[in-house]
C-alpha cells in the first residue's frame, strides 16, 4: 500500500506542474481582458464626451437658426409694412391723378365757356356798333 500511496502522491505532485501553463495562460487572458475593458471604458468616455460636445454644437446651431429665423421674420414684417405703405401711396397717387384729370376737364370746360362768352360779347358789341 505504501507504493500506491507514493504513486498517488507523485501523481498529485506532478499535476500542479502540468497545470501551471494553463494557469499562466488564464492569468495572461485575465490581465488582457482587464486591459481591454479599461481601453473600452476610455473609448466609451471619449465617445460620450464627443457626443456631449456634438449636442452642445447642435444646440448652439439651433439657437443661431432660431435667431436667424426671427430676424428673417422681422425683415419680412418690415417688407410687408413697406409694401403696404407703397400700395397706399400708389392708391393716393392714383386718386390725385384722377382728381387732376377731373380738374383739367373742368378747367377745359371753363376755358370753353369763357371763350364762348367772349365770342358772344364780341358778337353783341359788333351788333351794337353796327346799329
Amino acid at each position: 500500500m505504501k507504493l500506491a500511496t507514493l504513486a498517488v502522491l507523485a501523481a498529485l505532485a506532478a499535476t500542479p506542474a502540468l497545470a501551471d501553463p494553463f494557469d499562466e495562460q488564464a492569468k495572461a487572458d485575465y490581465h488582457q481582458a482587464k486591459a481591454d475593458a479599461a481601453h473600452a471604458q476610455m473609448q466609451k468616455e471619449d465617445a460620450q464626451s464627443q457626443a456631449g460636445a456634438a449636442q452642445e454644437d447642435a444646440a448652439a446651431s439651433k439657437a443661431e437658426a432660431n435667431a436667424a429665423q426671427a430676424d428673417a421674420s422681422n425683415l419680412q414684417a418690415q417688407a410687408n409694412a413697406a409694401q403696404s405703405q407703397a400700395d397706399t401711396a400708389a392708391n393716393q397717387a392714383n386718386a390725385a391723378k384722377a382728381e387732376a384729370y377731373d380738374a383739367q376737364s373742368r378747367a377745359d370746360q371753363a376755358t370753353a365757356d369763357r371763350d364762348a362768352a367772349l365770342d358772344r360779347a364780341a358778337q353783341a358789341r359788333n351788333t351794337i356798333e353796327d346799329h
